[in-house]
């Protein structure tokens, strides 16, 4: 390092950096904390190879989160966030993956002990991709199968491609490159030495190659998802409404953009080619279909965030940055109202205080905490607040599957 730093003070520059629209709950605040880590490593990449850490921005959406993911929690990033860097990109410290929702209408549905044995099938051979076979993960952490019925169909335009009827949503991601998208060709990477762990970039020809490989992967997962549908209900009677990536990176204007949790509402997927996202909750909450419209709007910044975008000229990124969320995230169920980091002998732990009754809570683990999810009211009101996009139609849930 060139520099010796107050790391306290450092988290703190960081964390009152970061742009957020988003509920300001406890796992929130959590995130934002945990965040700071993140921010501040990046900061110190940047500062120790003489590059302007203003190159760095960050932004939590509606659903601004933590993660159940251990590594990426260590690593100190949140979820429900939008990281944009300039030069560099951060694949070690951010973990992209391709995961993504796709909907699909399904003409026929098939009985319980058809769909188990298809279920069962490709979860011992895998899921069939043109001549590979990809990973079966329907079973991981919020990863899941919705059969849903169509509720409410809010403009007739969509009419021709929202019929009444039956549909399916499917959360996976591709699960075989998950090695390579996190560390690429080591000896690629730029390693720095930091307080906080170990800050790690590729630059160059490297941060090309890299993308262009993420592509392939991403239209790899989304080709799972799809495939996962044409074997349940049959290819003939299968048609993608959507199919949006929400994890992962991309060229965005003059920035590397990892989104975590955060749709480009620009973007356009599914058989027509059309900006739609499905934004999904819980096993029994409604299931949210928005187009996407260009956001996030002047009108819905205080003062206080058009100052700070001005100063470090961030206003053009950000007025375009797009960040609906794909669902709530994941709930704290503590009282606590406030959290706090407690920088120790280059550890990290989470203070959380201020509550009605008069414990503290003090973690550094992720998988110490409580967790559920968010439900729509959490969320919903604020995606309509600041018009990240325009709502479509409504699904309930049917059947959700697990496997």
């Amino acid at each position: 390092m060139k520099n010796k730093f107050n790391i306290s003070k450092l988290l703190e520059d960081s964390k009152s950096s970061i742009y957020s629209w988003a509920t300001n709950d406890l796992t929130c605040l959590l995130a934002m904390e945990v965040m700071s880590i993140g921010y501040t490593k990046m900061k110190l990449f940047y500062d120790d190879l003489g590059e302007d850490p203003e190159d760095l921005i960050v932004i939590f959406g509606p659903d601004g989160s933590t993660t159940r993911n251990k590594t990426r929690f260590d690593e100190g990033v949140g979820y429900g966030c939008v990281i944009a860097t300039k030069k560099y990109i951060f694949p070690s410290l951010l973990h992209p993956n391709a995961c993504g929702f796709g909907l699909y209408r399904i003409d026929e549905l098939p009985n319980r002990e058809s769909l188990i044995k298809k279920l069962n099938h490709m979860k011992m051979h895998g899921v069939p991709i043109g001549d590979k076979r990809g990973k079966w993960d329907v079973w991981k952490s919020n990863h899941f199968i919705d059969l849903l019925q169509l509720d409410h169909l809010y403009y007739d335009t969509y009419q021709k491609i929202l019929l009444p009827g039956k549909y399916v949503l499917i959360h996976s991601s591709q699960q075989t490159e998950k090695n390579k998208l996190s560390y690429w060709e080591p000896n690629d990477f730029i390693t720095i030495e930091t307080p906080l762990g170990k800050a790690a970039g590729l630059e160059g020809k490297s941060v090309s190659e890299y993308l262009e490989y993420f592509k392939s992967v991403e239209q790899y997962s989304k080709a799972k998802r799809t495939s996962i549908a044409n074997e349940l209900f049959g290819e003939e009677n299968v048609y993608c409404v959507s199919n949006p990536t929400h994890q992962g990176y991309f060229v965005e204007g003059e920035y590397y953009v990892m989104r975590l949790g955060l749709y480009n509402t620009q973007s356009k997927s599914g058989s027509s080619n059309l900006s739609l996202f499905p934004l999904g909750f819980n096993g029994y909450s409604s299931i949210y279909l928005y187009e996407g419209l260009e956001n996030i709007k002047d009108q819905f910044w205080n003062q206080k965030e058009i100052d700070k975008a001005k100063e470090l000229n961030h206003l053009n990124f950000i007025r375009r940055a797009n960040i609906m969320p794909h669902g709530g995230g994941y709930k704290l169920f503590y009282p606590h109202k406030k959290v706090r980091s407690v920088y120790y002998e280059n550890q990290i732990f989470f203070e959380l205080f201020d509550s009605d009754v008069q414990s503290k809570l003090l973690i550094q683990d992720i998988e110490a905490l409580e967790y559920g999810y968010r439900v729509p009211e959490d969320i919903i009101p604020l995606v309509d607040k600041y018009e990240l996009g325009r709502q479509i139609a409504t699904f309930s849930p049917e059947y959700v599957i697990k496997f």
